[in-house]
């Protein structure tokens, strides 16, 4: 799963996880949410290691009992925030777990794999073993830059065709 959704499932039940903004009842706070089924509520942080000489929050993952929301630390002039980013991470509550970040920033995230009682367990019997794959800050994939380059390049062939059709018309 990651700050834009939508969430990858995989394992014995395959699909998709689609995010959507609701409202969390423990924070006051709208925040990017995937529904995901019963699971053992509670919370996990995400700590950046060692940004100067302290370790830095950097995500909430508030499990929920029936699905996660998903809050992410908006950088400071961030021109383009993910869905996830919000101003101030809640102060979490109840069962809490910590992980670290795994990555250079810009392109990090941590693997999370809860046990019996740990925030997001499965409790349907489902799906044994659950792991959570979360990316926290993520670079565009290679597919999506090359598609958006080629769609950039058709884009302006286009306005080059245009333009020469204008000066044609024009003379």
């Amino acid at each position: 799963m990651d700050e834009n959704g939508p969430a990858l499932l995989s394992g014995p039940i395959a699909g998709f996880a689609n995010g959507s903004y609701r409202l969390d009842p423990i924070s006051g706070l709208t925040g990017w949410y995937y529904p995901l089924g019963p699971s053992t509520p509670g919370d996990l942080l995400l700590i950046e290691p060692l940004v100067g000489n302290t370790n830095t929050v950097s995500d909430l993952l508030r499990f929920d009992g029936n699905g996660v929301f998903f809050f992410s630390n908006l950088e400071p002039g961030e021109l383009n925030p993910d869905k996830a980013d919000v101003p101030q991470i809640p102060n979490p509550v109840g069962a809490i777990f910590v992980r670290s970040e795994i990555g250079p920033e810009g392109n990090n995230g941590a693997v999370w794999t809860p046990g019996p009682g740990q925030p997001g367990f499965d409790l349907s019997g489902l799906l044994p073993g659950l792991s959570y794959n979360i990316i926290s800050d993520a670079v565009p994939e290679p597919n999506s830059m090359v598609l958006f380059l080629g769609a950039a390049g058709v884009l302006g062939l286009y306005r080059l065709r245009r333009r020469a059709a204008f000066r044609m018309v024009v003379r």
